[in-house]
């Protein structure tokens, strides 16, 4: 009613700026997509709120960065001078000093054999974890270049600009060592052709969803990538498709991947139209990755000099991460090839369990029809079982006994599911007219009981206390109604026993 007043007397109501910016960071709808939207509904977009809303979460967004940092940083790191990052251009520095030793958070002068640690060198080839990429792997070398001092299983930075090795040491270090640091080249490698891809999939996903894709996280690592991204909706399998073939085609291009060091921030992102992360902390001077111009993005981590080296990007999963958050999986290079081939490997198997060769759409048809099949047979195998166990109902019917007046029927019973178990002894309690019946089943090496009492003794003797009963017996429990109550067992064995003794137990019931 109030909106409505408001438009009579000619005002355009106004949604906040700051409930737009919700909208938007929450659903990543285009800030376009909003506006068009209040407008069709009658509202103005309040630009001024908007804007203002999201430079106070940028700022929340690095002051929680800031002040994460300070309060996580261990005194060990705090005093130590910068590492100087020499991985861009080699994968291997020699003469690096260990400026500090850490076991268990706590500085050490040095670590022995077989000891797990942190070394902390001013110098270094290794790339530490940071923007999603994982750290290196490699050795650290003795002065000699060639004595191997320490496994290195990972690099962090604990503090900003200190190195901190994770190692396993093979031969004692002791700080104000020289050593060499040597990373492993094809675990380099493999991680940099996932983070180009990871590029090349961020433009892709742009190109075919929107441009209010933006990247949400990511993971990075010498086996495949992982790219989170806001987007409002599942992607299909038809645009997982279209991503694909584009990533590919720029991979087949072989375009050169350009890196420009050193660049101010307003050019990398005004002149050369960069792509900078939402609440990300950038200094005055940036790295931009530049692959052709089809891809340019702030970037520290490691790439491909050119877009062929990555071999091939295969998507592999797709799945939501929170509201407004998707997340794709890929492969690239030999981890691709070995997907690839893993799909070959069932379709062949496929292929030769249906017959012939076929493609994915006929793959489906058959297996579909197969499928129809081996259900229609299942029903007909059924109808058959419980066909097999009604013929019997006059013989089964007639070996009843008779407990205190009352006609007791037990049977065992084979390849029956509950449900037909259920069926058959319905059948028998009205042949029977009057009494309890109780069948029994193994399958696969556990026990079934139903137990079942006509109506006009239900006042006499109970079906659920007659189950509770007999439950214990095959090492289960069970329950049910006045008329009908079933049980489980995991004793087998104690079947036939059981069965056995029921007309005992319905005796000890009856009055």
């Amino acid at each position: 009613m109030e909106l409505e007043n408001l438009r009579r007397r000619g005002i355009t109501p106004i949604l906040p700026g700051d409930a737009c910016f919700r909208i938007f960071e929450t659903f990543g709808l285009p800030k376009d997509f909003i506006e068009e939207a209040l407008h069709d509904d009658g509202f103005d977009f309040d630009e001024a709120g908007f804007e203002r809303a999201k430079e106070e979460e940028q700022q929340r967004a690095r002051a929680s960065w800031k002040g994460g940092s300070q309060k996580s940083a261990n005194p060990v790191y705090s005093e130590l001078p910068k590492t100087e990052f020499e991985g861009y251009s080699a994968l291997r520095v020699d003469g690096a000093r260990v400026l500090a030793l850490v076991k268990d958070g706590v500085g050490v002068p040095s670590l022995q054999p077989e000891e797990e640690g942190e070394v902390i060198l001013d110098a270094t080839a290794f790339y530490a974890d940071s923007g999603g990429q994982q750290g290196d792997i490699g050795l650290l070398y003795a002065s000699d270049h060639h004595t191997p001092l320490a496994e290195v299983r990972g690099v962090t930075k604990p503090v900003q600009g200190v190195f901190a090795h994770k190692v396993l040491v093979l031969q004692a270090i002791a700080v104000g060592d020289e050593v060499d640091t040597a990373v492993n080249h094809e675990n380099r490698a493999a991680t940099e052709r996932n983070h180009t891809g990871t590029h090349l999939l961020h433009a892709a996903l742009r190109e075919v969803l929107g441009k209010h894709v933006k990247q949400a996280g990511s993971l990075v690592n010498q086996n495949r990538l992982r790219f989170d991204f806001s987007h409002f909706t599942g992607v299909s399998e038809q645009e997982m498709q279209e991503i694909e073939d584009i990533v590919n085609r720029q991979v087949l291009a072989n375009a050169h991947v350009e890196t420009l060091v050193d660049v101010p921030i307003d050019v990398a992102v005004k002149e050369l139209g960069a792509m900078a992360l939402f609440g990300e902390k950038y200094g005055e001077r940036v790295r931009v990755v530049r692959i052709g111009d089809f891809s340019t993005e702030l970037c520290g981590g490691t790439h491909t000099r050119a877009t062929g080296e990555i071999g091939l990007i295969k998507l592999v999963g797709e799945s939501s991460v929170s509201s407004g958050v998707r997340r794709l999986e890929a492969l690239s290079g030999t981890g691709a090839l070995q997907e690839f081939r893993r799909d070959y490997d069932v379709t062949r198997v496929v292929n030769q369990l249906v017959g012939g060769s076929a493609n994915a759409d006929s793959l489906r048809l058959r297996l579909a029809a197969q499928d129809d099949e081996v259900k229609k047979l299942r029903r007909e195998l059924d109808q058959a079982r419980m066909k097999a166990a009604s013929s019997t109902v006059d013989e089964v019917a007639e070996s009843a006994v008779t407990v205190k007046g009352v006609k007791v029927l037990t049977q065992r019973v084979s390849g029956l599911d509950k449900g037909q178990m259920r069926t058959l002894v319905d059948t028998l309690r009205t042949k029977l007219g009057s009494g309890v019946v109780v069948l029994g089943a193994e399958v696969e090496g556990k026990v079934s009981l139903i137990a079942a009492v006509t109506k006009d003794l239900t006042g006499t003797i109970q079906a659920g206390k007659l189950i509770g009963l007999l439950a214990p017996m095959v090492g289960g429990k069970g329950g049910g109604r006045p008329d009908l109550a079933e049980a489980g067992g995991s004793d087998a064995a104690a079947l036939t026993p059981t069965l056995a003794r029921a007309a005992e137990v319905v005796g000890t019931l009856l009055p």
